[in-house]
């Protein structure tokens, strides 16, 4: 099949669909291989896939050497926050709406314009910061068109993808987009890294802007296939039935409050890593070793999420997230402790294998509880907790730098995935009954 399967109903599209966006953290286990093969023989896919690796590779390229730049510049951490915040903040505002209207319109032509828009805007901040005394305001505009670009994207691209395979071959679709999620947060750093010392920022974010012509290109020879649309129940009913099955299923409930604490206060070194780099391992922000130091925590994450699905598969999964807990609040506390960048390369794949290992086995627990008819909506409620936090906490520890240090910020997130390693204990309420029947006597 080349993209001509058709689904009988958006409904029973939507689940595969939302599935396939959520599992994005998943792992590529063995029994997968044989199917990610076929998809790979599957030419609408392979073009989507291709097209989105390249684009991904160059939006990591620019957020990476965007936060170096505005850091060399500026030495403030203040700046760089709100960068990451224009960048991020979107896809809490705007992911929802970017649902909505992939059912409103053509999909192929929305990834078209979309990917045009963030062209635009991707020339725009080259263009900004051809010199070292750019406009902060305008600099933060064009990273909010970007982002906004992005974020009404992301829902559209993700819901086309898989409708490519048929259903035989999900599995295999939903192993890939992981696999280029993951690699393109090795490959983009790296690349940008060196093309920073060649030819200078302003020339990589124009490169960026070029791998949306790849995208645009692409979806233009993809056949998308069409399904019934299905009229009833508006798309606030089901946000709001997302929150209520949230609320009412335990180990939901405790999952998705588990990933916005750790999204709000342990994921800010993110944030801050240009200047954890130029203080405490006097790396400049501006060679090739900061973007290998970068590259190096995304190849962990890459084993990490490999690794749920593997070597660590024989291990009780909840088990598994709260030891991963413990593990990356050890590596955090270490990784700003160290002086100097030799060590920064072991500790950072270590932290960013803890790192993916929890954030893939929690999102593996959370889909395991879902109702596949709910899946959607509950999807939503994980999604404004998980990504559309980032944000708002690198705002939040920006400014309390200028109040603390970097360190101090980052100390307490290391201290704060501990609370959370004992916090999230993910078991069934009926399997924890007996321990607390224990600790009651």
């Amino acid at each position: 099949m080349t993209g001509e399967h058709e689904f009988t109903s958006e409904e029973e599209f939507r689940g595969e669909a939302e599935e396939a966006l959520v599992d994005g953290d998943r792992a590529l286990d063995a029994q997968e291989i044989s199917a990610v093969r076929a998809v790979l023989r599957n030419r609408d896919f392979r073009t989507m896939w291709l097209s989105s690796l390249g684009s991904t590779i160059g939006t990591w390229m620019q957020n990476v050497i965007l936060a170096a730049f505005v850091y060399t510049v500026t030495k403030s951490a203040w700046l760089v926050s709100l960068v990451g915040f224009c960048n991020l903040v979107p896809q809490l505002l705007f992911a929802t709406f970017g649902g909505i209207i992939a059912d409103m319109f053509n999909r192929k032509k929305l990834i078209f314009w979309l990917s045009l828009e963030q062209m635009i805007g991707s020339l725009a901040i080259a263009w900004i910061v051809r010199t070292t005394d750019f406009s902060e305001v305008a600099l933060l505009l064009a990273v909010f068109a970007v982002g906004t670009g992005a974020a009404l994207q992301g829902p559209v691209f993700l819901a086309v993808t898989p409708s490519l395979v048929p259903r035989e071959q999900l599995a295999g679709a939903i192993s890939l987009n992981s696999v280029s999620m993951n690699v393109s947060r090795v490959v983009g750093p790296a690349i940008g890294a060196v093309l920073y010392v060649w030819i200078g920022a302003s020339w990589v974010f124009v490169l960026n802007a070029a791998t949306y012509v790849i995208i645009m290109v692409g979806v233009t020879y993809v056949k998308v296939p069409t399904f019934e649309r299905k009229v009833g129940e508006s798309k606030l009913d089901r946000l709001v039935g997302g929150f209520r099955y949230v609320r009412q299923d335990p180990v939901v409930f405790r999952a998705v409050l588990t990933v916005f604490m750790f999204s709000m206060f342990c994921m800010p070194f993110v944030v801050l890593y240009p200047a954890i780099a130029s203080v405490d391992w006097s790396v400049s922000t501006k060679s090739t070793l900061y973007g290998l130091l970068y590259a190096t925590f995304g190849l962990g994450a890459v084993i990490g999420a490999l690794s749920v699905g593997t070597v660590l598969a024989g291990y009780k999964i909840e088990h598994v997230l709260r030891v991963s807990f413990v593990l990356f609040g050890i590596s955090l506390a270490a990784y700003i402790t160290i002086r100097g960048p030799a060590p920064a390369f072991p500790i950072g794949f270590l932290l960013g294998f803890f790192y993916f290992v929890l954030v893939t086995s929690l999102s593996t627990i959370f889909q395991s509880r879902l109702d596949h008819s709910i899946r959607g909506r509950v999807s939503a409620v994980w999604m404004m907790c998980f990504g559309g936090t980032v944000p708002v906490a690198g705002l939040l520890a920006g400014w309390l730098v200028s109040y603390s240090s970097v360190n101090t910020v980052v100390y307490f997130g290391a201290a704060f995935a501990l609370f959370l390693a004992w916090f999230a204990d993910l078991r069934p309420p009926e399997e924890r009954t007996p321990l607390r029947e224990t600790l009651r006597r």
